[in-house]
């Protein structure tokens, strides 16, 4: 019998989670702004729709934890938990790659124009692709470990690059041509690649030395300019060092859990 109130318990992460989700609707809703705007104003805009997703990602890490500290866990608040990691991990970094190739971009350019299409399309699908897996094959969401990278990595990498070549001294650095594009949307490719590969890495949110500091992270990111710009440079190595230590680690726990299940058995025998 389904439960038709919930309790304060359960409520407190499901409007954080609830908070979540509008943090990536209002990132898609300000990059499509941004398309009305000069260039600098829209440069604004995509840095706040950045700073949205971010702050997404930290609100849906905190939504679990809060959760099972209260012992308010619910189904349903597993349930939206998929829909905002596609609203605010999926389509907001795909909407935002969109729009930022195209600003500065030459209209007739029709080569620019497919690559835009094409790139956000990739990230739709390996983002859909990804959290129906998780949901099919991973009953316990996570807390042993992810099967592929998780969304929110490729979504921190699109949001932090945006955040920084649309701030100063950097906004000579554009995301649409050159070294910076090349760079940009290979990353991108890498991340959607590794989402659906096999490749096992830990929960971040579980653990709080990577979890704390990358809260504090974004609350720096909402400050000036010279303090925001170091704080995500630095969370694009910390994403990049969770990218390649991370199936390292999962292999580590891995195997001292199977030598410790290994260890039980022969003293049961």
């Amino acid at each position: 019998m389904i439960k038709s109130e919930l309790t304060w318990r359960q409520m407190i992460p499901i409007t954080v989670t609830l908070m979540a989700m509008l943090c990536g609707f209002f990132s898609i809703l300000v990059t499509v702004e941004s398309m009305n705007e000069t260039l600098e104003h829209a440069g604004e805009l995509h840095r706040w729709a950045a700073l949205l997703i971010m702050l997404a990602m930290i609100l849906d890490g905190l939504d679990g934890n809060i959760a099972r500290k209260l012992k308010g866990c619910t189904e349903m608040g597993a349930e939206l938990d998929t829909y905002v990691d596609m609203t605010a991990f999926g389509i907001a970094p795909a909407v935002l790659i969109y729009v930022v190739m195209l600003t500065g971009s030459v209209p007739q350019d029709t080569s620019r124009t497919f690559w835009r299409v094409a790139m956000t399309a990739v990230v739709v699908l390996s983002g859909v692709v990804r959290l129906a897996r998780f949901k099919v094959k991973d009953p316990a969401r996570g807390q042993g470990g992810y099967t592929g990278l998780p969304i929110t990595a490729c979504a921190g990498w699109v949001a932090m690059l945006v955040f920084i070549s649309q701030s100063k001294p950097f906004e000579k650095f554009s995301l649409s041509s050159g070294l910076m594009a090349t760079v940009f949307l290979t990353g991108v490719l890498i991340f959607i690649t590794l989402q659906v590969s096999n490749v096992r890495y830990p929960k971040p949110t579980k653990h709080p030395a990577l979890f704390i500091p990358m809260i504090i992270m974004v609350c720096v990111l909402f400050g000036p300019q010279k303090i925001a710009v170091p704080a995500s440079a630095f969370m694009i190595l910390m994403v990049l060092g969770y990218i390649c230590f991370g199936p390292v680690y999962m292999k580590h726990t891995e195997r001292q859990a199977a030598k410790t299940s290994s260890g039980i058995g022969m003293d049961k025998d």
